[in-house]
């Protein structure tokens, strides 16, 4: 353990050196950037080239281990695996500083990425678990497919995470000591480019926390996703059977995995494009909560620190193990959506509960569409009301029809000197009105309205497309059946529907709801 730490510091003291130097030289040579757009927090101009201090303290303390290794003194040497994927970091490197200098088009980077992941599959670095089913070409394909997919998901993750002082790199550090944990032992030269690496961005922390002077930039989170992401492919190969060498590191990773999946769930539902940039990352929603950026970045980071223990659980591969583990794990994610409300998975929540209850929605559209076949056999406004009643009931607290005054008695009945309208009124309390429909007679000359009412906001669970529609016709069939039974037999409504059965009929229907 003496070396480890011994690199750890080294790389640390180098880190802090050299992010002072780099800060101090793009000020003076105006390479600080002001903010580019609003999703950025900062609003002085920062310099984004932390990543070149970080590389190549890393590089230096690594190729100085190379050669103590080499030379006898007493630390054990760096495999091929390990010296195979800092070559490949980089490249990622240069392309994140060619983005913070000049700007890359996102493609560029993606096409890196991948590239890179080809590099490692065909240098034998990939999942441990894919060994023992490599050789047919169905098992090569999908054990490169995993292997780009892991790659250029963290990388991304890393890079996503990026945007509040100190927080990549504190988050990065809390999977480091998982990395490290599992590697330490079977493979000492992962477990030493991981210390290396975690001295690195820690030397670097120092001026990044907030309020930050220097900022990571694409350079260095390319560069650390790359380097995390291999080393936990290459410390898998320890395994060719296990898969919770993959499972403890997905949980140690836990925060930005989280956010790379939420950002392209969340685009995707409300229609934007899956690459574009926003202001509603964890961090942002946790900003508009009115939290500090220095409170923000310690709740994450309490967050990072538990995903890791979590998987330092995983350790000892049980059942009992993995059921808290991951029940912690999936509260932590239920609860912390619900505190961020996303208006996305609001209404995903909504399609939701229309899927749990589908089986209500059927059951009021075959009672609508029964009331249809019922209402074109209506002749009275008695039968209409119970009609209405049964199949209304269970959404609606009343309903009402009224008639236009140029279908009162005395314009369409040759005896009017009672003066009583022909207007079917079902009348209710105050409830609240959710629905008006209009009604036709059959040669669509409005015949009058019919009025739906609620006494509370209950969830509608039928078909307004179906009421506005099929229904509608079959109502207005039937109050034209009864007009005309009225206009030929002359007989009052009165005689029809007495006062009482229209206040039992009309208003106050029981809801099922």
């Amino acid at each position: 353990m003496t070396q480890y730490f011994a690199s750890f510091l080294a790389s640390v003291a180098v880190s802090a050196g050299l992010t002072w130097c780099v800060r101090s030289l793009a000020s003076r040579y105006g390479l600080a950037k002001p903010p580019e757009s609003a999703r950025h927090i900062h609003a002085t101009p920062i310099p984004r080239l932390g990543g070149l201090a970080v590389f190549i303290a890393f590089l230096c303390l690594f190729m100085a281990y190379v050669w103590a290794g080499k030379h006898g003194w007493g630390v054990p040497p760096i495999n091929g695996d390990v010296m195979r994927i800092v070559v490949l970091s980089a490249a990622f490197f240069l392309v994140g500083l060619g983005d913070d200098l000049i700007t890359v088009a996102a493609w560029v980077k993606l096409l890196v990425e991948v590239a890179g992941a080809v590099g490692l599959y065909f240098s034998g670095i990939h999942f441990g678990f894919c060994s023992a089913h490599l050789g047919s070409p169905w098992a090569n394909a999908l054990c490169l497919a995993l292997t780009v997919s892991w790659v250029v998901l963290i990388c991304n993750a890393i890079n996503l995470i990026d945007g509040l002082d100190g927080l990549a790199a504190g988050a990065a550090l809390f999977s480091m000591v998982t990395i490290f944990t599992l590697a330490l032992g079977s493979r000492p030269g992962v477990a030493t480019a991981t210390t290396i690496l975690a001295g690195s961005l820690f030397g670097f922390l120092i001026f990044n926390f907030n309020p930050a002077s220097i900022f990571l930039g694409d350079s260095g989170s390319l560069f650390v996703g790359f380097a995390l992401s291999a080393f936990v492919l290459a410390e898998s190969q320890k395994s060719a059977t296990r898969v919770d060498s993959v499972i403890i590191p997905l949980v140690s990773f836990a925060l930005p995995l989280t956010d790379v999946a939420l950002s392209l769930l969340r685009r995707f539902l409300s229609g934007h494009s899956v690459f574009g940039a926003d202001r509603e990352h964890i961090h942002h929603k946790l900003l508009e909560l009115g939290l500090t950026q220095r409170q923000v970045v310690w709740v994450l980071y309490g967050i990072s620190a538990l995903c890791a223990v979590l998987s330092l659980f995983l350790l000892s591969p049980s059942v009992l193990v993995f059921i808290p583990v991951a029940a912690t794990m999936l509260l932590l994610v239920f609860f912390g959506l619900r505190k961020l409300k996303y208006p996305e998975f609001g209404e995903f929540q909504r399609v939701g509960q229309r899927l749990v209850l589908q089986k209500k929605v059927f059951a009021r559209n075959i009672a609508l569409r029964k009331a249809c076949a019922g209402l074109q056999n209506a002749r009275d406004a008695a039968a209409i009301a119970v009609i209405l009643e049964h199949c209304l009931g269970h959404d609606f607290d009343g309903f009402e029809i009224v008639l236009d005054a140029a279908f009162e008695p005395e314009q369409i009945l040759e005896h009017s000197d009672d003066g009583r309208s022909i207007r079917v009124h079902w009348k209710v309390s105050k409830e609240r009105l959710v629905l008006t429909l209009d009604l036709c007679t059959r040669n669509r000359r409005p015949m009058g309205r019919l009025s739906l009412f609620q006494g509370t906001s209950s969830f509608l669970l039928i078909d307004a497309e179906l009421l506005k529609g099929e229904f509608r016709h079959s109502l207005e069939r039937a109050v034209q059946n009864t007009i005309d039974r009225l206009v030929l037999t002359t007989i009052p409504l009165s005689a029809m529907l007495d006062p009482h059965e229209v206040a039992v009929h009309a208003g106050y229907l029981d809801n099922e709801l």
